[in-house]
């Protein structure tokens, strides 16, 4: 009998296969699970591939994390952009609205005025980019053009003069530096301005408008801008005690105190007149707060010397003095002040003078009314108070090491033939007006009231005083003595009337 071996052989293919898989699975578990058991056991060429697969996988996971980030921070960019700060969006409108202005005004133009003169129409770029006024759009200040086309027959204004437009230009200043311009307002300067000074400082005249420094970067060592109208006294500020000090190491006593300059006594925008009142005195004992004390031990009476000498007499030893002769009201108890639109004095006593009327004129100009109405009389009687001559010569201060401390220096025989004597009233701007006046007036009796602070027996400040003093104590000497002599002779005159 014959089989068939076709059959047998498609019998046995399921098997076959079945048996191979098995081989395939069971070796596969056998190869992971000697992976597990033995991983301290590779060898170091193992190991290297290992770590390089391991670097491989990892730099083939951190790039798709490195573009996740990348991806993310430009999102939030996108976004930054669209809900942008207001404040960073109006400044960089300002600057590119700026950019225009300046494209043109960056170069040297010129502007001819109705004075015949010309104007620079000049701003540096970078100047103004880097200044204080950098973020401020050109228009903030120069409203005149506004939004409208320029250069145009509508925004051509017409200009008297430089001076003219930068005393307008002080209310665009307003605009943004209120405070500052009302201190500016209640200023020496500010009165002069308003008087018609064509030297009076206004805003621009201090501040660049186009490259103002900010307040951190100002050297105020530099002496500017006060030196550009008052150099002599800034030179003789800066040989001065004070001067030295602030430019070597910035300290007079202690580390704390710092030596002065100009804005310490005269402030930057309210600048006053020191020479009126106690003002003068009121600064230098905000530094000098133990002066008083000071002065005591060495010094006789030595608060009313510093009332009616100046600091600049004793501290100035090299300057010339005078004494000034102040016009005070009474009823105010205050310097007398002349008003705006008033008359001068020394014009109106020469006019008094002239109309051959009998009399003082000072004495009838106050029977007049002074300043006040016609026909009431004022009460006004004269200050006195010892001074240097000029305001140079008050910013010559020196080491105290060479302060005047004798009392000869002032209180010497025959001084009223050396001494200077003027006659001062404060001018409606709060700066005092001196005029010379006679050296005898310190020896008449009109004189008294206003030199009394300065007598000192035998300092011969007025042999009239002299001779009241001498005379008043005679009296006290006489009364006494006579009143007891009476009273014995009266007794004695009525004991022998009883006898």
């Amino acid at each position: 009998m014959v089989r068939s071996t076709t059959g047998g052989a498609g019998a046995l293919q399921p098997v076959i296969t079945v048996f191979i898989t098995c081989c395939m699975l069971f070796s596969g578990v056998l190869f992971a699970l000697q992976a597990e058991e033995s991983p301290a056991t590779e060898s170091p060429a193992t190991e290297s591939s290992a770590t390089e697969s391991s670097a491989t996988e990892s730099s083939a996971t951190e790039v798709p994390a490195v573009k996740a980030v990348v991806a993310e921070q430009g999102a939030e960019s996108i976004v930054e952009e669209q809900v942008k700060d207001p404040a960073a969006l109006k400044l960089e409108e300002t600057l590119k609205k700026n950019s225009k202005c300046l494209k043109c005004h960056n170069r040297d133009r010129t502007k001819l005025l109705e004075d015949g003169k010309e104007m620079s129409l000049q701003v540096h770029r970078d100047d103004y980019l880097a200044s204080a006024h950098g973020e401020v759009r050109c228009t903030s200040c120069h409203r005149a053009i506004g939004n409208r086309k320029h250069p145009s027959k509508s925004t051509n204004i017409t200009i008297e003069s430089e001076r003219e437009y930068s005393v307008d230009m002080n209310n665009s200043c307003r605009k943004c530096h209120m405070q500052k311009y009302k201190q500016y307002k209640g200023s020496v300067h500010s009165a002069l301005v308003a008087q018609g000074s064509d030297k009076a400082p206004v805003c621009t005249s201090c501040h660049n408008a186009h490259a103002p420094v900010s307040m951190v970067d100002y050297q105020a060592e530099t002496g500017l801008p006060c030196k550009n109208c008052h150099e002599n006294i800034f030179n003789a500020y800066s040989e001065s005690v004070h001067g030295q000090a602030r430019i070597n190491g910035n300290t007079i006593r202690d580390s704390h105190i710092q030596a002065p300059i100009c804005s310490d006594c005269h402030h930057s925008h309210e600048v006053t007149a020191l020479a009126i009142g106690d003002v003068l005195r009121t600064t230098c004992i905000a530094c000098h707060e133990n002066i008083i004390l000071l002065h005591n031990q060495w010094l006789p009476n030595a608060g009313t010397h510093l009332d009616i000498v100046s600091c600049a007499v004793c501290h100035a030893p090299f300057a010339k003095r005078k004494f000034d002769l102040h016009l005070y009201d009474n009823v105010a108890q205050v310097p007398l002040a002349m008003k705006e639109g008033d008359v001068p004095i020394q014009e109106q006593l020469q006019a008094i003078v002239e109309e051959g009327v009998e009399g003082d004129p000072l004495e009838i100009w106050k029977a007049r009314g002074g300043f006040g109405q016609e026909g009431q009389a004022v009460d006004i009687s004269l200050r006195s108070r010892m001074e240097v001559m000029s305001g140079v010569a008050a910013h010559q201060i020196a080491s105290k090491s060479f302060a005047v401390r004798t009392c000869e220096s002032c209180h010497e025989p025959n001084w009223r033939e050396k001494q200077n004597v003027t006659v001062s009233i404060t001018q409606p701007d709060g700066r005092k007006q001196s005029f010379e006046a006679n050296r005898e007036t310190l020896s008449s009796v009109k004189a008294i009231e206003s030199i009394s602070d300065f007598y000192a027996l035998g300092g011969k400040p007025s042999k009239l005083l002299d001779i009241m003093l001498l005379l008043a104590v005679a009296a006290g000497i006489a009364i006494p003595v006579g009143h007891f002599t009476l009273g014995k002779m009266i007794k004695e005159y009525i004991a022998r009337g009883n006898k």
